[in-house]
Parts: structure tokens; C-alpha cells; sequence
């Protein structure tokens, strides 16, 4: 363990708890699975457990992180919208 931790600066189980939640996030940023399905695809049994080790990497619930990455998306997606509109418009 000495070895790994050396090299990745951190232990086995911090690095795989890591790995886990940034696929939760990017499983609940695609908007294609249920909470519960992204707990089990991230290793978690239990919905709740998931829930409370989510918060307390991104600092907000899988729910309320899935709505932001939501919106943050459509308020990317606005101004190609209103480029297209105006060039139709052209």
C-alpha cells in the first residue's frame, strides 16, 4: 500500500471512493439512469449511503447536483440557439 500511496498520493480507497463519485456525476449529469440505478453503476447497495457519500464530495444531494447540470447545460445551449434563430432570421 506504501508504494500506491506514494505514487497517487492518496490510499487504494480514497482514490476508488474518487473514481466512484466522479462517475456518479457524470452518470447523473447524462440524465439517462435513476438515482438508484447510478448508486449501484457507482458501487453503492444502498441509496441513502450513496446519497450522504455524495454530498459530502460535491457538497449537495445527487438530485440537486443532476438539476444544476441540467441547467447548466440548457444555459449553454441558449446561445447556439439564438445564433441559429438569428442567422434563420437572416
Amino acid at each position: 500500500m506504501a508504494p500506491f500511496s506514494a505514487a497517487f498520493r492518496e490510499s487504494p480507497m480514497s482514490l476508488l471512493w474518487r473514481v466512484r463519485m466522479r462517475h456518479a456525476a457524470d452518470l447523473l449529469t447524462a440524465n439517462a439512469l435513476s438515482i438508484d440505478q447510478v448508486a449501484l453503476n457507482a458501487g453503492y447497495q444502498s441509496r441513502s449511503s450513496f446519497t450522504r457519500t455524495f454530498r459530502g464530495y460535491y457538497g449537495s444531494d445527487p438530485l440537486e447536483y443532476r438539476a444544476r447540470a441540467l441547467r447548466a447545460s440548457s444555459d449553454s445551449a441558449t446561445p447556439t440557439e439564438n445564433a441559429i434563430e438569428e442567422f434563420d432570421a437572416v
